[in-house]
């Protein structure tokens, strides 16, 4: 059984979350997925469609923060749950893919509704055993 790479944490408003990754590509990917959670059961989606963002920041938070952003579109332009996600980092430039699917009221129920990511408190920061982030999302 795998170690679930986030966790909510106490926040007085909105969400808190934190995530970890051995790196920073799966530490963003953990971050995405950490998101996708939020709003529905990624167990019941199918990774049938591949999508894409590529995002670009001057540092891991401003990274971490666009790729989110992008990410939170998916689902709220296109209504497309992601049930993987894989992240590469090129320099400045973050590139993600998801596989997915689009959301179907019939198989998926959405948990709650999630307005924004906020640059708020958001945290990248580098440990003995990796990477750990912290952001807020505004439900």
């Amino acid at each position: 059984m795998r170690r679930c790479r986030y966790r909510l944490l106490a926040h007085t408003a909105d969400l808190l979350l934190e995530a970890r990754g051995t790196d920073l590509p799966g530490l963003f990917s953990s971050c995405v997925l950490a998101l996708f959670s939020l709003l529905a059961d990624r167990r019941t989606v199918r990774g049938a469609k591949v999508r894409t963002a590529e995002v670009t920041g001057d540092t891991a938070e401003e990274q971490l923060f666009f790729l989110l952003r992008e990410a939170l579109l998916m689902f709220s332009a296109h209504k497309f749950l992601a049930r993987t996600a894989r992240v590469t980092i090129k320099g400045k430039r973050v590139t993600l893919t998801v596989a997915g699917e689009n959301y179907d009221s019939s198989r998926h129920l959405v948990d709650r509704e999630i307005k924004a990511v906020t640059a708020h408190a958001m945290v990248v920061e580098r440990s003995p055993w990796g990477y750990l982030a912290r952001f807020v999302v505004d439900v």
